[in-house]
């Protein structure tokens, strides 16, 4: 973490950045660093694909790499081009300013200029918690931007600094992904695909099928010896489901033979 890419310049780029903090609510720190998301809303995305193909080029696959693509460019005039669009969940470091609690440091970013994550909220017991990640889970279809899940948070950020973390994960927090999407379509070719390091993996072209807002055209077979041990062929009814709602493969055959 302390060699990177410098990404700053387009960072400054997206619209829902502030270049400076304001204090008419509340004074700034003195030092903060924020911990966010970046991310292209599903209209923006589709806006952007549908700009691209009238112009000749080739399509982004999804919002997340598009995104990843988009902070990476050596030229910042194309970031600004670019729809993104920013959330604020956590902070690095913060020097100046006195906060209590997840929802407290929310608020704080709001009123000093910064987008918090949308639809947090605190809850007194795990039931309500589950019965808020059930009811985004139903919801997840209607928003704006694509999630995989919920993340759980001790409020109290005393007690965040007591449970401390192991390794790279906190022990104050959990994520709870939802169910992968899936959906049904047939093989209609087996073809090889070579990555970045020359090696070939199999790939399925198939049936275009929607999986979560997505339409999906190819899925990957993973190695030989799981297309083996699936007995994958073309030809088959296969269920495909998209992996961390990015990655799609084929995760079974349908088709009795």
């Amino acid at each position: 973490g302390l060699t990177g890419e410098d990404v700053t310049q387009n960072i400054r780029t997206i619209r829902s950045v502030p270049l400076r903090l304001r204090t008419d609510a509340r004074p700034a720190p003195k030092l903060l660093e924020v911990r966010g998301e970046v991310y292209l809303p599903l209209k923006a995305f589709q806006r952007l694909n549908r700009e691209r193909e009238e112009a000749g080029q080739p399509v982004f696959a999804n919002p997340r790499n598009s995104t990843a693509g988009s902070l990476r460019q050596l030229d910042s005039r194309i970031t600004a081009s670019r729809p993104l669009d920013v959330v604020c969940h956590g902070i690095g470091a913060l020097d100046g300013a006195k906060v209590d609690t997840e929802a407290d440091l929310l608020a704080a970013f709001a009123e000093w200029g910064l987008k918090p994550v949308p639809r947090h909220r605190v809850v007194a017991s795990l039931d309500a918690a589950f019965a808020y990640y059930d009811d985004l889970a139903e919801r997840r279809d209607t928003l704006p931007y694509e999630i995989d899940g919920v993340v759980l948070k001790v409020n109290d950020l005393d007690l965040q600094r007591r449970l401390g973390q192991v390794s790279r994960s906190p022990r104050w927090a959990v994520a709870w992904k939802f169910k992968a999407r899936q959906a049904t379509t047939k093989v209609t070719n087996i073809f090889p695909s070579v990555g970045r390091t020359g090696v070939l993996t199999p790939a399925a072209e198939l049936e275009p099928v929607g999986v979560g807002g997505v339409t999906v055209r190819n899925a990957s077979l993973h190695n030989m010896d799981e297309v083996e041990r699936k007995d994958i062929r073309i030809g088959d009814t296969v269920l495909v489901e998209r992996a961390g709602d990015v990655i799609p493969y084929v995760v079974k055959v349908l088709t009795d033979r």
